[in-house]
């Protein structure tokens, strides 16, 4: 029998974390794709409907909001006060150079969040999105091989 080797590990594992599409990006891809596991809180929201945004970035170039770096995963969806007050879990697939590099010990990968009134756009994952001023969001560092995070959405955008 074939022994598994350390990169088809890492790959199947990938895989079974995520979704269809973490399984056709993980056999694509192989090691250039990896998946984070986000729980966002907020409280003291008033009801309604929300669009919450997830993004992860390998490094931190400047302040996360009004950066012009692109992040490496990205996530939306549509949210109630209610799921948020709960804690809604979010998986975000991530997408590196071909090398498959993971975030160098020398950099700080983060993940932002945010929420914004409203439901999701058409764009499919939110990669291109940044949050509008007034929006509720969150921020918090992680480790290069940090597989979830927790983030309180506990900030506001400055006008």
């Amino acid at each position: 029998m074939a022994r598994r080797t350390g990169t088809n590990r890492r790959r199947g594992r990938v895989a079974a974390r995520g979704s269809w599409l973490a399984l056709v990006a993980a056999t694509t891809l192989g090691d250039a794709v990896d998946t984070l596991s986000a729980e966002v809180r907020a409280d003291g929201l008033s009801e309604g409907d929300y669009r919450l945004v997830v993004q992860s970035y390998d490094r931190k170039a400047g302040r996360a909001l009004g950066s012009r770096v692109r992040p490496v995963g990205s996530a939306q969806r549509a949210v109630t006060a209610d799921e948020l007050r709960a804690g809604v879990q979010v998986r975000v697939l991530e997408l590196r150079e071909r090398d498959g590099s993971a975030p160098a010990s020398d950099k700080t990968p983060y993940v932002v969040a945010w929420i914004e009134a409203g439901s999701p756009d058409l764009e499919f994952n939110g990669l291109t999105a940044r949050p509008r001023p007034g929006s509720v969001y969150g921020v918090v560092k992680r480790a290069a091989r940090q597989e979830a995070v927790q983030i309180s959405l506990n900030r506001t955008v400055a006008a």
